[in-house]
């Protein structure tokens, strides 16, 4: 390659990555194989020297700008092939605003991963109508509803978590107590969410979190497993007794063989670590981005699954979940733990479409929240339960009585460095992270925390929102109602 035409291509290559690394289709389109060879030509190109860096707004041009001198030649290569060209290089559009959905009732999928009695009226939207195809606009963008798991039983209607999907999706939700496979108090309160796409092809799912307890001292397990016998005798069901794990070998050993008969025949392609997941699990905790006690661990991973669904249909999918272990030091017999599989996600699709919904997966995943006055007062009820269990075995066996309060005494922390955490701007690397940013409604003032894949967004007062990548894109005049443009708050310096 000569000299000028490698200038040539360093000149351009910053914009063409962040064309086809970055800007992946929307659900329901397809790409060219050149496209996608150069996706993955230049996939680590980012993550070696973009890592953690949001992609819209000219942020990843910018950063390769900066490292244009090394991006590999491999790389580059699976540009000029896109390109099409043997000299001249041309930007490929944006693609064309999806084909209209259909607004038909379906019944959502036999969930893959198990879960208790999840019941809830399921959401029935009207379709998207979608710009019109006379206008000339070739906007980029994705019409969302935020929809909402509600507490129906101790909570009495509390809403407990609320999460964005797409707006023409089903969706059903339910909190249900005691209903865990194990007898930890972690466990009281199981939340599912189920959303599906208008044909059932694409599915979101989210499943209770699962809790174990453990010892290092061989005494102190064999008196956490007395105990559970104990309870037993009276219709409890044992906490867990199990040694701390990794992200990645839970989704190996526990939720690969969890799946239903919806997940026949499942192979493991592929577990990769997903620190937005980590890092939302932290700030749910109320940890400080990247740090924390060093009493708590956490780590975050997805298993990418190729499978068969109940009519050996193949599909493929990701599950993911984050590892949150909380360790009490022992007194020279060695540290007691309580941990967590929290943030469980299951996202499927038909096979050869997971790639070109990784940005929505990754999308609805950050949207994820629970509701801070149902966390404070579940939390609060889990607490008292593991404070009046301590008192019960305080006769019997102190090591374990300690433990317990310890578990209390955590449980209380999490809820006060959560709400403090809500008070705060939750700007720089902990957002970057997750995958987030913050939005203001400049009439009322209102902040959202909405996803970082696209700069630009609206809402129109009726839990509906759209974002786009298209500076020049006004969802007024093109969809239904009237759209309040949100501003973008960028991190005070």
């Amino acid at each position: 390659m000569s000299r000028n035409r490698m200038l040539f291509v360093l000149s351009v290559i910053a914009v063409l990555v962040e064309v086809l690394v970055w800007s992946q289709p929307l659900f329901g389109q397809s790409e060219s194989p050149q496209i996608a060879q150069a996706r993955a030509a230049c996939a680590s190109d980012i993550q070696r020297f973009c890592a953690g860096v949001p992609s819209g707004g000219g942020k990843i041009v910018a950063c390769l700008k900066q490292h244009k001198d090394q991006v590999s030649d491999g790389c580059k290569q699976a540009v000029l092939a896109a390109m099409g060209q043997s000299g001249a290089a041309a930007v490929p559009a944006i693609s064309s605003p999806p084909a209209p959905v259909s607004s038909a009732p379906v019944t959502p999928a036999a969930a893959p991963v198990e879960h208790p009695n999840a019941s809830s009226a399921p959401v029935r939207p009207t379709a998207a109508q979608q710009p019109n195809a006379g206008s000339g606009s070739s906007a980029h963008y994705v019409l969302m509803k935020q929809v909402k798991i509600i507490d129906q039983g101790l909570g009495q209607g509390k809403p407990a978590y609320d999460l964005m999907i797409p707006k023409d999706w089903q969706f059903k939700g339910a909190v249900n107590v005691n209903e865990a496979p194990g007898g930890c108090f972690g466990d009281w309160f199981s939340v599912f969410g189920d959303a599906t796409s208008p044909d059932n092809s694409v599915e979101f799912q989210m499943a209770p979190q699962f809790t174990w307890q453990y010892m290092d001292d061989p005494a102190g397990q064999r008196q956490m497993q007395t105990q559970n016998q104990a309870d037993a005798k009276f219709g409890m069901k044992p906490c867990p007794v199990r040694a701390p794990i990794k992200a990645e070998e839970f989704l190996r050993k526990d939720m690969v063989p969890k799946c239903t008969k919806a997940c026949k025949n499942t192979t493991v392609v592929s577990v990769e670590a997903f620190p937005e997941l980590e890092e939302m699990a932290r700030h749910q905790i109320g940890l400080p981005p990247g740090g924390g006690p060093s009493d708590t661990r956490i780590d975050a991973a997805r298993a990418r699954i190729a499978f068969e669904d109940d009519k050996g249909q193949p599909e493929e999918g990701w599950m993911a979940a984050a590892i949150v272990v909380h360790t009490m030091p022992g007194n020279g017999h060695g540290a007691a733990y309580d941990w967590h599989a929290v943030n469980v996600l299951f996202f499927r699709t038909p096979k050869g479409q997971l790639d070109a919904n990784d940005k929505l997966f990754k999308m609805i995943a950050s949207t994820i929240r629970p509701e801070l006055e149902w966390q404070k007062w579940s939390n609060g009820v889990i607490a008292s339960l593991y404070q009046e269990k301590q008192k019960q075995l305080a006769i019997q066996s102190q090591m374990i009585a300690q433990f317990r309060a310890h578990v209390a005494d955590v449980i209380n922390e999490v809820t006060a460095n959560s709400m403090a955490g809500a008070n705060q701007a939750a700007f720089g690397q902990d957002q970057i992270i997750r995958g987030v940013q913050t939005f203001r409604d400049p009439s009322t003032g209102s902040q959202y925390e909405l996803s970082n894949l696209y700069d630009h967004a609206w809402l129109n007062g009726q839990n509906e929102y759209v974002m786009s990548d298209d500076a020049n894109f006004n969802p007024n005049g093109n969809l239904n109602g009237n759209w309040t443009q949100l501003d973008t708050v960028r991190p005070q310096p």
